[in-house]
């Protein structure tokens, strides 16, 4: 480590904690600030033992102050307003990496090749970390959707060109996390052990929800709260409509929270509607992403639910403070209707929340049959969007049915009016 010039250190009064300094075999000013132990991550820069800091890529220090101090005020400020959030929980600090240096302890005292051990550890972090960094390991259900997010992941990931991770090869990747889990409950750190896909599970076809059945599923929700007065079925009605109106929505506790300071009218010329832009912070893709909502969101919900709150609140539930509980009862409500309907399982697979995901993919792709703006769209992989949403669609099988050919068999083809007979059936 390169020995800091301490002639060079320079502090500032109304910036506390705020540091430049030279090192003595570079030319250029550095800056560090203390953000504390409980920030992970700041413009995709890690934190180290609570400080930020990196080169200011300047040799004047008149420049290199202006620099410091702006990223200072920046990198504050999103922290005040939540932007940048604070770790409460660091599972690879708290449980992976005891687990496995608990483990190569084992091996070493009865004298076993690591050469097994090192490769299950670099397996996880190469490929497992990033989805529990900076989530509650103690709630079950927080768990179990980034296991689900993980194994969606895993599905995408290319060992060679062309060949994608196999799923008995997903198995053993949820065997290492259900063995670091089991460590976590051995040693209190965790109240439960997730649900951990089995290979039959893994293998299994993921089904969206369509609008029918949606619908279906509301109105059973409002009907609920009509005899009941509990706002909780109202709850489920918004968030279903949220996580279909924002497309780049993922079902869970960060579009549980978004506030109405995410929320930002643009005005539309050739719409009677304000265009509505939404940013999310802390995805599984991106610290902080943008997208707009849909109109018949906007028209249905926006004005009635969203801009009459105060800048702070929350859109759903703002006098709920508890939120991971609140995402629970939400969950487990929709599980409960949609199953009285008989629409929570199909072909043996269930649908939750996560579901609604598939189905924006397949209407984005109705619209464009372009994969790239579908991944853009649900803001994920293309790869992933191909294997995981697309694959057994019908609008898909249509377009490949095209893709190969077949179409121009004119034999098997029908006469022009029948065909647009034939789509007016099935599109209703």
């Amino acid at each position: 480590m390169p020995k800091i010039n301490k002639e060079t250190i320079t502090t500032y009064k109304t910036y506390p904690t705020l540091k430049i300094f030279k090192y003595q075999n570079s030319g250029v000013f550095h800056f560090v600030m203390y953000v504390g132990t409980k920030i992970d991550r700041i413009d995709n820069i890690r934190v180290i033992s609570g400080n930020f800091g990196h080169s200011l890529k300047t040799k004047i220090l008149r420049d290199a102050e202006q620099s410091a101090k702006l990223i200072y005020k920046n990198a504050m400020s999103k922290i005040e307003t939540g932007e940048i959030t604070k770790v409460e929980f660091d599972f690879d600090k708290d449980i992976v990496d005891g687990y496995f240096n608990t483990r190569q302890k084992l091996y070493t005292m009865r004298e076993r090749n690591i050469s097994n051990l090192k490769k299950e550890k670099s397996q996880y972090y190469n490929y497992c970390s990033q989805f529990f960094t900076n989530i509650d390991y103690q709630n079950e259900t927080i768990m179990n959707d980034s296991i689900i997010d993980l194994v969606n992941f895993l599905k995408s990931v290319e060992i060679t060109p062309g060949n994608r991770m196999r799923d008995t090869t997903i198995t053993k990747y949820m065997n290492i996390i259900s063995q670091i889990c089991k460590y976590g409950q051995k040693k209190g750190l965790m109240k439960s052990i997730p649900d951990i896909p089995t290979f039959k599970r893994i293998n299994a076809e993921v089904f969206p929800y369509f609008p029918k059945e949606l619908k279906m599923i509301r109105t059973e929700l409002y009907e609920y709260y009509k005899r009941t007065e509990d706002k909780t079925y109202l709850y489920v009605i918004q968030y279903i409509a949220f996580l279909q109106g924002l497309k780049i929505n993922r079902a869970g506790l960060n579009a549980l929270n978004v506030r109405k300071s995410q929320f930002e009218e643009v005005s539309n010329h050739e719409s009677i509607l304000p265009i509505i832009r939404v940013t999310l912070f802390n995805t599984k893709n991106n610290p902080r992403i943008k997208d707009v909502c849909e109109p018949w969101w906007v028209d249905k919900h926006y004005f009635t639910e969203v801009k009459h709150l105060q800048f702070d609140d929350y859109i759903f539930a703002p006098e709920v403070i508890k939120r991971t509980q609140l995402y629970d009862k939400l969950r487990k409500t929709f599980v409960r209707v949609s199953s009285e309907l008989n629409l929570y399982m199909k072909n043996g697979s269930s649908r939750p929340f996560t579901s609604i995901r598939h189905l924006n993919a397949l209407k984005i792709y109705e619209r464009t049959q372009n994969i790239d703006a579908v991944a853009q769209g649900i803001n994920t992989d293309p790869k992933l969007v191909k294997s995981n949403y697309l694959n057994y669609s019908d609008e898909w099988s249509r377009t490949r049915y095209k893709e190969m050919g077949y179409d121009k068999d004119k034999k098997y083809n029908l006469p022009q009016s029948s065909m647009k007979s034939k789509n007016n059936k099935n599109d209703k």
